[in-house]
């Protein structure tokens, strides 16, 4: 029966659990505030509240479900299985040769683990010291350094000291049961884009493009007058004037397109068409832009 050993989580836990709690309590508010007030300030202030949450809770989650799943096993047969989100490791126990905790990890490879916005994963590079693959949590008492011939892992069970004995008493046996090595990482597509600016400048400027045009239209809605025009004749003149709240519907297309090619985008990155990608998110900005000088021509035209 395999032993686990969880990740250390505690104040990490608490933290996104608060974190999580408040965002949904601002999203009640904000959803609140959109429902009782259609159009003024307060229903722009939920509008922007709901956008920025809606960014938070899906990241907030995600991290308190690694939190509650990650953990370093030890088997029976001599392997040692990491489970850290959807990234999965096997480690023979017979490959590790030291385990360094303490004062033997150097200051400046726990500074250069990776934090937040990689989910506590991916590879610590110091000067004067060999990369290790960072799979842990902690940067404190907690961190183990696992050396191999090849490779170093740095871990951080909730107990390293009763790791660090497990992995001794196994390695201590005559023979261990002939374990394969696994390896599966993810491609870190989602935190590639969030660290390649040129790619997340059209992402991001798309989506606050359709969100600022729908907080402008609902702050000022009400004070536009009652046969504010929703189109233009050929010719160039205002036509079709009626209800300004008929301008609220200009960002749900622009919405709509933004979304779709977020997510054609992310496939083609996926696969490694990064032109096809850039060309979707910029599209996704003309269009937000177009809406919003037509949003600008429509008004003044009233």
């Amino acid at each position: 029966m395999m032993l686990r050993f969880p990740v250390v989580r505690g104040r990490l836990l608490i933290g996104h659990l608060l974190l999580a709690g408040l965002c949904i309590l601002l999203g009640g508010i904000s959803i609140y505030l959109l429902l009782a007030f259609p159009s003024g300030m307060l229903s722009a202030a939920g509008l922007t509240i709901l956008a920025a949450v809606s960014i938070l809770i899906p990241a907030a989650a995600y991290r308190i479900y690694l939190l509650l799943t990650a953990y370093y096993g030890i088997t029976p047969a001599g392997a040692l299985n990491i489970r850290f989100g959807s990234r999965r490791e096997v480690i023979p126990l017979e490959e590790i040769e030291e385990i360094r905790s303490g004062g033997r990890i150097s200051d400046a490879l726990r500074k250069a683990g990776p934090g937040w916005l990689e989910t506590w994963q991916g590879q610590a590079a110091a000067e004067g010291e060999k990369t290790a693959e960072w799979i842990a949590t902690d940067r404190g008492r907690s961190l183990l350094l696992l050396i191999s011939k090849h490779r170093r892992w740095a871990i951080s069970p909730s107990d390293p000291a009763g790791f660090a004995q497990k992995v001794a008493d196994l390695s201590a046996r005559a023979s261990l049961e002939k374990v394969e090595p696994i390896s599966y990482q993810p491609p870190p597509f989602i935190l590639d884009i969030l660290k390649t600016r040129s790619a997340l400048a059209p992402l991001i400027g798309g989506w606050i493009l359709i969100i600022s045009l729908g907080v402008l239209l609902l702050a000022f809605q009400s004070s536009l007058p009652q046969d504010q025009p929703f189109r233009f004749v050929p010719s160039g003149l205002p036509s079709s004037p009626g209800n300004p709240t008929r301008l609220l519907i200009l960002p749900l297309p622009g919405g709509a397109v933004w979304l779709l090619n977020a997510v054609l985008g992310w496939r083609a990155w996926r696969t490694d068409q990064r032109l096809a990608a850039y060309a979707l998110w910029i599209t996704a900005c003309a269009v937000g832009a177009g809406l919003w000088a037509a949003t600008i021509f429509l008004i003044r035209a009233g």
